[in-house]
């Protein structure tokens, strides 16, 4: 071989072979096959796929991943085809709309990311189906949940659980209950006897019907207090204007600050509770106003002791007994 045969050989074994069209059955070393069309290698356009665990995937592919419409289906053992996911692809994750079958059941609705998202509809293998709002594959917003029994639920669901305001038809006892729910418990409602007329039989627990054995008596203690004003003469514009006027300025007065004391001694009550450590001890301020009145103002200070422990509370010089004694005699 000469060299420049050598050469030519080289070149070509540095091109890198790649798969474009279409193939009748690829194998792949760890397990399972694909059959359909390739573009530089990958899986492109459409084509099934086959991996080790029976899992058959039949639909579009693009660059290498499910995009668009295709079907996902498992080989039992007993070699029946289960139908696993009939919908839309993207980025190799469920995406749009889409039907996904479960153990107990089977979801019609929107897909995001490998999650119900969206608008859906569940049914259960016990009868019971939801139809509403799905967010991050649970019940999430507006929706309706039907139970087999006859019972539904119309209302908002959050995290999977009855929350906020909804309302339950009882459909077997003719009742409607509207009300506020959180986490599937009900806080507050109504109950409503809507449908009594349309059950096949009536509840063992009916609601009682409020009623006042005597109305006409109830009436009258109601408004008794006013029947003395019945035959007093109506007011005139001037008398009606001026009372209003009184009204509005009295609600003004409301808000206008309270002028506090600062004194020891509440003028506006007539007893006081001993400042003293020790217990309590109720004094008449009139009686205070008396012993003050029999003692000799100007010399000396007057000095006021607890009559229980002698302990002395408080010392007044002659000038402060006598703005005391002025105040107290404005009462």
């Amino acid at each position: 071989m000469d060299k420049r045969c050598h050469c030519v050989c080289e070149l070509k074994n540095l091109i890198k072979a790649e798969s474009t069209g279409s193939r009748d059955k690829f194998f792949y070393p760890g397990g399972g096959s694909y059959k359909g069309f390739w573009l530089n290698s990958q899986h492109h356009g459409y084509g099934t796929k086959t991996s080790k665990n029976n899992l058959n995937y039949s639909g579009q592919w693009s660059n290498g991943k499910r995009q668009g419409l295709g079907s996902m289906t498992k080989q039992m053992q007993n070699g029946e085809t289960r139908v696993i996911y009939t919908g839309y692809w993207e980025n190799d994750q469920k995406c749009g709309s889409g039907k996904q079958f479960y153990r107990g059941g089977v979801y019609y609705g929107s897909w995001k990311n490998n999650r119900r998202h969206g608008m859906g509809l569940i049914f259960y293998e016990s009868g019971d189906f939801y139809l509403g709002e799905w967010k991050v594959d649970v019940y999430h917003g507006l929706g309706a949940l039907f139970y087999n029994n006859g019972n539904r639920f119309e209302g908002y669901f959050a995290r999977g659980y009855k929350n906020g305001e909804g309302t339950f038809y009882h459909m077997k006892t003719g009742q409607v209950q509207k009300g506020v729910w959180e986490s599937d418990v009900c806080k507050s409602c109504v109950v409503q006897d809507e449908f009594r007329n349309q059950v096949h039989s009536s509840t063992p627990y009916p609601i009682p019907p409020l009623c006042i054995p005597y109305p006409d008596i109830f009436v009258y203690d109601l408004f008794r207090k006013y029947l003395k004003n019945v035959n007093k003469p109506g007011k005139c514009f001037e008398e009606l204007a001026s009372l209003k006027f009184v009204h509005k300025m009295r609600r003004y007065a409301k808000f206008e600050a309270k002028n506090t004391s600062n004194s020891k001694v509440p003028l506006d009550n007539l007893t006081y509770i001993c400042t003293c450590k020790k217990p309590e001890k109720f004094v008449i301020l009139q009686e205070l106003l008396a012993s003050v009145n029999t003692r000799h103002v100007g010399d000396y200070t007057v000095c006021e002791r607890c009559s229980e422990c002698d302990t002395l509370t408080e010392e007044c010089t002659d000038e402060e007994v006598g703005v005391l004694i002025d105040i107290l005699g404005t009462f």
